[in-house]
């Protein structure tokens, strides 16, 4: 069956099918090849995956993101991250990436924040002057932010998948998150520095308390999310209820949402709740197979007999989910590899949710790499632009993200700190 899964799978691929159906076609080549094996276990594997009540937070924290971006709180956030980092050389590029990690403790979604941000800032940063490939790049990269600073619809479904505290894996994206921000940053004032790009005023600090103050409310979501997962107050799933409704009421109260508007963050986040979901089913019968066929003992052993020294395992995982980022959308990965990867973290000691840390950094960095790199996608589409705009540039900040990657990968505690010591 393992033969005819992977050719088929390949092939669809090649003839750019999406990601969900690939997996969901090519399993079914494969049951079809074992007679043996009932096609009930189609719907039946698919059920198993969506009957959880964890995966409930994901539409409800996508629809929190669309209601950041419809109701006005997004255009405050990023007015406070100008005030605050606008008049540094590069200033638009800085406030991008500031702004996403202030949204990605709102929304935990990435491609809601490469829209929304993206919306605003893209044509911003090109009307100020700077390079298309650098406005695209910076918010596509900033963007992989969303899935690692808590709430994160990412660490939901992995949680789902391995059993672990979402509260764990929230607070072991913090430092992470921060550290994937300033790597880029520092690659944004390279180039602002390189291309000579403009610098805001400073502005008085009157001007930062007052877009301060604006933004305050917005920013205190990830407070109560966190305080209620941590707090042990309510659940996840629970937490995500709270967020949409704290979001609801802050854009009634900024009366910057209509029925029309509030119809439509609805239906994106039906969209893209059908999207997620898709692919959760179709990687679960996928999946299925891969167990079945026992790969994930075939992997371990094949690692072990190459080598049995624990830096050079973690080295080849990080080595195999760069690339295999670059061919397979982030969530079908996550959802196909965890359940191979997990034996083999714990055959060599490592902390569980250090490892999943580890393993979420590294799909998100392949969210921005071509030619499957669907933040790239979104922020082209967002800015009008072809892809083929992007050039280099978008490497460069893969190559920052990456020295995070390591760094986190051999300092454990800055994965492991935060949960540890308050949970």
């Amino acid at each position: 069956m393992l033969i005819i899964l992977f050719i088929s799978f390949g092939a669809l691929i090649v003839l750019g099918l999406p990601i969900g159906f690939a997996m969901g076609i090519s399993s079914l080549f494969a049951l079809l090849s074992a007679p043996s094996v009932p096609l009930l276990i189609i719907p039946q594997r698919i059920l198993i995956a969506l009957d959880s009540f964890p995966l409930l937070a994901v539409p409800l924290f996508i629809l929190t993101g669309e209601l950041m971006n419809t109701g006005g709180i997004t255009r405050r956030i990023i007015d406070l991250a100008n005030t605050l980092v606008g008049h540094f050389r590069g200033g638009l590029s800085h406030v991008n990436v500031l702004a996403s990690m202030l949204f990605a403790g709102v929304s935990g979604s990435a491609t809601a924040d490469a829209a929304g941000i993206g919306a605003v800032l893209i044509p911003a940063m090109i009307k100020e002057g700077y390079d298309e490939d650098l406005s695209i790049s910076v918010t596509a990269a900033s963007a992989t932010i969303g899935p690692i600073i808590p709430p994160s619809v990412t660490m939901v479904i992995y949680s789902s998948i391995t059993g672990l505290s979402i509260g764990k894996l929230f607070l072991a994206g913090v430092i992470p998150g921060i550290l994937f921000g300033l790597s880029q940053i520092i690659v944004g004032y390279g180039y602002a520095v390189r291309r000579n790009y403009p610098r805001s005023r400073r502005v008085p600090l009157r001007t930062v308390w007052d877009k301060f103050r604006l933004a305050f409310f917005p920013l205190l979501t990830p407070v109560i999310i966190l305080w209620g997962i941590v707090g042990g107050v309510f659940t996840a799933t629970e937490a995500g209820s709270v967020a949409v409704f704290y979001a609801l009421i802050l854009s009634l109260v900024y009366r910057e949402i209509s029925i029309r508007t509030l119809y439509r963050a609805l239906l994106r986040t039906g969209c893209n709740t059908a999207m997620v979901l898709i692919i959760i089913g179709c990687a679960s019968i996928f999946g299925w197979i891969l167990a079945t066929e026992q790969l994930p003992m075939v992997v371990v052993g094949l690692l072990t007999s190459l080598t049995s020294n624990p830096t050079l395992i973690i080295l080849l995982i990080i080595a195999a989910l760069l690339v295999i980022g670059t061919v397979v959308e982030g969530l079908a990965a996550l959802i196909i590899l965890v359940p191979v990867l997990t034996p083999l973290a714990a055959t060599f000691g490592y902390d569980p949710i250090h490892f999943a840390l580890v393993i979420v950094l590294l799909l998100s960095i392949g969210s921005i790499t071509p030619p499957v790199g669907i933040l790239l996608f979104v922020t082209c589409g967002v800015a009008g632009l072809p892809l083929k705009v992007v050039g280099a540039t978008i490497w460069v900040f893969v190559l920052g993200m990456i020295g995070i990657v390591l760094l986190v990968t051999f300092f454990p505690p800055l994965a492991t700190y935060l949960p540890n010591t308050l949970m």
